[in-house]
């Protein structure tokens, strides 16, 4: 009975773009490298160094991300920013915080790809990772040429990349961040979102890529929080259910 039939997670717009641009990865990539591509996953396995907020540690996490990504980490620069408006604000008794921002940016220089990070991120490896990983997809979109700077879904498609590459489990759950705090003259709260593409999308889009690799119950998704787990629960028995979508099982 039709009322029986699970829906999917993301709008229909959303649905062709996201299946249309991951078959458009698949023909500048290979499927081989989205049936091959490893889960990278915030375990010691996959990130077995010691992390502080020193600079030879973020650079050491920043080349693991590099050989993930498949980007030469001797052609990637590193470069740190503060965004004030990122920062908490403790002198407000109640204080309610929204913001959008900016994790970091990517630009090519002098033959070299310069990743700059938003500071605030060194004392969060997870966003931290998937802020690298979205700007290392520039590398891989941008740096090699396969999309100009001009292309209107640029962005969203590097968040779409992570996912196509095995990053994708970091950047799902970095896109919102929820923090508290309570002192002695203040408390409050900050959400934060980041990235391009909403938790329903992310969800589709790993409910996608799991799908097409034939994974119905992958472990790595118990790696997926809030949200973004739901709706790749849904957007995964909605494709068993109905197969509704362009994009074949690899």
């Amino acid at each position: 009975m039709k009322w029986f039939t699970p829906k999917c997670p993301v709008a229909a717009e959303d649905k062709a773009w996201i299946e249309e641009s991951l078959l458009w990865l698949i023909e500048e990539f290979g499927s081989d490298a989205l049936r091959n591509a490893t889960v990278v996953l915030p375990t010691d396995e996959f990130f077995p160094d010691q992390f502080s907020e020193e600079e030879e540690d973020v650079r050491a996490l920043v080349d693991r991300v590099c050989g993930y990504m498949g980007v030469d980490p001797e052609r990637v620069e590193l470069e740190f920013f503060t965004d004030e408006n990122a920062a908490p604000r403790p002198n407000l008794p109640f204080d309610e915080f929204s913001h959008n921002g900016v994790a970091g940016h990517y630009r090519k220089r002098r033959g070299k790809f310069l990743i700059n990070i938003e500071s605030s991120q060194l004392t969060d490896p997870m966003f931290l990772v998937a802020t690298c990983a979205h700007e290392l997809g520039h590398v891989r979109l941008l740096g090699e040429g396969r999309v100009s700077a001009g292309y209107e879904d640029h962005e969203p498609l590097t968040d779409l990349l992570t996912v196509f590459l095995g990053l994708g489990v970091f950047t799902a759950n970095s896109v919102f961040r929820f923090r508290q705090w309570t002192d002695a003259f203040s408390q409050g709260w900050q959400a934060e979102r980041r990235g391009y593409m909403t938790e329903e999308m992310f969800g589709y889009a790993l409910a996608l890529f799991a799908h097409v690799r034939g994974e119905r119950h992958p472990a790595w998704s118990d790696h997926l929080q809030g949200n973004v787990a739901a709706y790749f629960k849904s957007g995964l028995k909605y494709l068993e259910k109905t197969g509704d979508t362009r994009l074949e099982q690899l």
